[in-house]
């Protein structure tokens, strides 16, 4: 009866075990999904990145051309109460090293009572008021409505979209010293910020016109591929333990794996990073990219010609037709909303970049303006006329354009590599959990069985000594 019973647990935990399969990687968020506000799959996206994408962007990126950025570190929060920035600055250089659990923690300030999104009020207000010699700057509802249609229709209106993202730093940094993974930071009040102080109704993508949706998705997959670069280099090294950065599958799928849009999100922004690359490829094809070393030039320029000359670029229209800019500020809109539109889209965007600002960790910070100036340069390629591109773009903004591509890219390329990594952990775990049911299973057995021994045992006892007497 024992080794039936043991028999049958066996079968019992081999049926459990063989069905304990995590979703495929494919069923995860669907590769064959289109991507909504877009014409083209995620399997067209992908395909694109892994035949030479992704290879080309890792070896560009690495040029002294493209790893060297500027950008202003040190700018002053301005969104955020001071009492809040002292105790983010407190915690955050609490940690003595990159490898300490305390390194660049914060406390939570994503509460509503912390945000000071607008100026305060003047403090001399009333003493002007009663100068003599105030000038009245009072101008009316049509004349400011007016002033602000013409700004809107100039040709250039977008040139500055990225003006609060300032790169007049006095020093480069080098990008491949300064990896972007996790730093023990929690940034979860800024996203908040981001989310819900710029009038985005997160993931409620129906209540959003096309613009607003464009630019929370954009903003989406850029948060997811900083989510999956941390999920990617998440464990420092500890001495008799790791040696170097490893990753942490189980953060990417709560962060990402198990949330199908953020990872169409991730896409969606891609492909339209992708597009502004292509439209701006016959000002890059020739682009002098000197860095005072003729070799160095020369394989830079090799390097961006063959990113340019790829197949996805140069022939695939499902790729980098995944998004139309012509189809924001229009679609039959009266003049007076088109106006409000890019105002608002302008302004939430410039907004964000000084919430940056008020990230204290410095390596996130130098990470989020990056990325947020490469989302910001491929809204200005796409939304500015062709023959403004070459008088208006910035060596700081082509810098962050390909290394925002190149951010956008290995995170795609990593869904995979993470989500098996996922499963396996999730296997191993389920494996030892049924290895231990089956040995407590085991043990109970055994008790059943040795007292089914004594339980015969006594009652024969019993009546042997009936039987004797």
């Amino acid at each position: 009866m024992y080794y039936n019973i043991l028999y049958c647990s066996i079968i019992l935990f081999i049926f459990i075990f063989s069905n304990t399969n995590g979703i495929s990687f494919t069923e995860n968020y669907g590769k064959s999904d289109n991507l909504q506000d877009a014409k083209c799959s995620i399997e067209a996206i992908e395909q694109a990145n892994k035949d030479q994408l992704h290879s080309i962007l890792r070896q560009l990126t690495n040029t002294t051309y493209f790893r060297l950025f500027k950008v202003n570190l040190h700018q002053k929060c301005s969104a955020f109460a001071s009492s809040t920035e002292k105790k983010e600055e407190a915690s955050c250089t609490s940690g003595a090293s990159e490898a300490g659990p305390t390194y660049c923690s914060v406390d939570d300030g994503s509460t509503k009572d912390s945000l000071n999104l607008y100026p305060k009020k003047n403090p001399f207000e009333s003493f002007f008021h009663h100068t003599t010699n105030h000038v009245d700057r009072t101008i009316s509802t049509p004349e400011a409505d007016a002033i602000t249609m013409e700004d809107c229709e100039r040709e250039d209106y977008w040139a500055d979209i990225c003006a609060d993202i300032p790169t007049n730093a006095p020093e480069y940094i080098n990008l491949q010293r300064n990896p972007e993974r996790w730093t023990g930071y929690n940034g979860s009040h800024i996203w908040a910020a981001i989310y819900a102080q710029n009038c985005f109704a997160r993931g409620d993508l129906g209540n959003m016109c096309y613009e607003e949706r464009v630019l929370y998705r954009l903003l989406s997959g850029m948060h997811s591929s900083i989510n999956i670069h941390i999920s990617l280099a998440s464990k420092p090294p500890i001495k008799g333990k790791r040696v170097d950065w490893e990753p942490d599958p189980k953060r990417f799928m709560e962060s990402c794996g198990s949330h199908p849009e953020r990872l169409k999100n991730l896409h969606f922004a891609y492909a339209v990073l992708l597009r502004a690359l292509r439209k701006v490829a016959p000002y890059l094809y020739n682009y002098p990219f000197t860095v005072s070393d003729s070799a160095e030039d020369e394989m830079t320029k090799k390097l961006t010609q063959r990113l340019l000359d790829s197949h996805i670029l140069s022939s695939c229209e499902l790729a980098f037709s995944g998004f139309d800019e012509h189809l924001m500020f229009s679609d039959g809109k009266s003049p007076s909303t088109l106006v409000t539109l890019k105002k608002d889209f302008k302004g939430v965007f410039r907004n964000i970049s000084k919430l940056l600002d008020c990230v204290t960790c410095q390596k996130c910070r130098l990470h989020g303006k990056l990325a947020l100036l490469g989302v910001g340069t491929a809204l200005k390629i796409l939304l500015l006329p062709e023959q403004l591109l070459t008088t208006t773009l910035n060596r700081e903004e082509l810098v962050a354009l390909i290394n925002t591509l190149e951010k956008f890219s290995h995170a795609i390329y990593s869904v995979e590599y993470l989500t098996r990594l996922y499963w396996e952990e999730h296997k191993n775990q389920e494996r030892e959990k049924h290895e231990k049911d089956i040995e407590k299973l085991n043990a109970q057995i055994k008790d059943i069985t040795s007292n089914q021994q004594q339980n015969r045992e006594s009652s024969f006892s019993s009546r042997t000594t009936t039987t004797t007497t």
